[in-house]
């Protein structure tokens, strides 16, 4: 009797063993902090709970430092230790992964569904070419607008439900609500913007006015390799000198404020241009009596189309994880039809769906309403698998422009040589 006890608790401890072995740990990293509000989503208590009871499996959250994020998921892949199964990262970084090779491509039939299903801006920014795919978008159309403080407005005698119709319009707007104290010091920007840090979050805000000039990141975005740097040009040298101008010359903005989003919530600021998600997410916890209003960026010229960058956060898989199958299930799982609606319900934020995009109440939200107006004229980041080579150059050109270190025609001119030769090297 008791030699089948022992060997019947033997066979109880040896199944847990096995159980526990095939259950497993998927991890995955995304960003810390408040660099993109769809991260928000992580700090959910039992985001995955269902997925795991169903799955028999854990998904560990693990939050990274969005400025040193990218380096440190480089570094986990070449040495191969503690390389996370998922990886929750910046759209545009996805080119750098890929010219390491270093990312899963999305199952073909999985790819095809999903490309069927969603709208086209999220389509656009999902296919790699030929219906290829290496990532899936988060919901939330990550648009980039603008953003005004209406009580800044109407105290300088300006429309606040109307944004500046062209450039000449948005630095005139930008004198005209910027404050200055006896001393001559700006105390309250007219226009807030992004200087510092890494040069990748520099050119996401500068975008607007780079693609409303006729300029852009690369010739022929949508190649994987080859082509040119595009914007040391007349409209790169412009949109340029639009900021520098705001600087130097107006006097309108400063070097001595912080991050734009930070500037308009705090009531530093009487305009920025970034993820106008940021702003919608942030705005009833930090600033509740913050009146604010929302429109593309103004173009160039009056009458000429605004342009502006669309940049999802995206779901992706490195070669070096240890659970491919059971993390694409899991981005299937967090990335369904349902999940969409019942995230973006919550969050009060786009959806990605087709299908979804006709539900209410999120058909009739003026807000989601309103990003939708704005969608066809976003467009995502090119696919060019030297583009963190391009961003890195780029950004840290303006940085030197607007901090006058350097003059645009020097500033450029390097930037582009740094550009080109990382789109060459990308091709090899």
């Amino acid at each position: 009797m008791w030699k089948f006890k022992i060997g019947f608790a033997c066979f109880l401890v040896l199944m847990l063993v096995v159980a526990a072995s095939a259950a497993g740990t998927i991890v995955l990293w995304y960003p810390s902090g408040e660099i993109t509000s769809l991260a928000l989503l992580f700090h959910e208590e039992g985001l995955f709970s269902d997925f795991e009871m169903e799955n028999d499996c854990k998904v560990e959250l693990v939050a990274q430092d969005y400025d040193f994020m990218q380096q440190k998921i480089f570094t986990a892949l070449a040495s191969g230790k503690n390389v996370p199964d998922i990886l929750f990262i910046d759209q545009s970084w996805v080119p750098g992964f890929l010219k390491e090779e270093a990312l899963e491509q999305v199952p073909e039939a999985d790819a095809k569904d999903w490309l069927e299903a969603v709208d086209p801006v999220t389509r656009e920014a999902s296919d790699y070419g030929e219906g290829v795919m290496y990532a899936y978008p988060q919901y939330g159309a990550d648009i980039y607008g603008l953003t005004w403080n209406k009580d800044y407005f109407a105290e300088a005698g300006l429309d606040p439900e109307i944004p500046p119709k062209d450039w000449e319009e948005f630095r005139d707007y930008g004198i005209k609500t910027s404050k200055k104290d006896e001393a001559g010091n700006i105390t309250r920007v007219g226009y807030a913007i992004r200087h510092l840090g890494q040069p990748h979050g520099v050119v996401h805000k500068f975008l607007w006015a780079l693609w409303s000039a006729g300029a852009d990141l690369v010739t022929d975005p949508k190649a994987l390799r080859g082509g040119e740097a595009a914007f040391n040009n007349e409209g790169g040298r412009s949109a340029a000198k639009l900021v520098w101008d705001m600087i130097y010359t107006d006097k309108s903005t400063s070097l001595d404020f912080p991050d734009p989003r930070t500037c308009l919530l705090q009531g530093l600021a009487s305009m920025q241009i970034s993820e106008t998600i940021s702003i919608q997410t942030r705005q009833p916890v930090e600033a509740p009596n913050l009146k604010w209003g929302m429109s593309m960026p103004p173009p160039k010229e009056e009458g000429s189309e605004s342009a502006t960058n669309y940049n999802p956060w995206v779901y992706v898989v490195p070669k070096a994880s240890q659970n491919k199958e059971l993390a694409w299930k899991a981005i299937k799982w967090i990335n369904s039809k349902e999940k969409d609606y019942q995230f973006c319900m919550k969050y009060r934020m786009t959806p990605r769906y087709k299908e979804n995009w006709e539900r209410e109440p999120l058909a009739s939200d003026p807000y989601i309403v309103a990003l939708r107006a704005m969608i066809p004229y976003a467009r995502p980041y090119p696919n060019n698998l030297g583009l963190n080579g391009v961003m890195e150059a780029l950004g840290s050109a303006l940085q030197k422009i607007w901090h006058n270190e350097s003059s645009i025609e020097d500033a450029l001119n390097e930037a582009e040589r740094l550009a080109n030769k990382a789109i060459e090297e990308a091709a090899q």
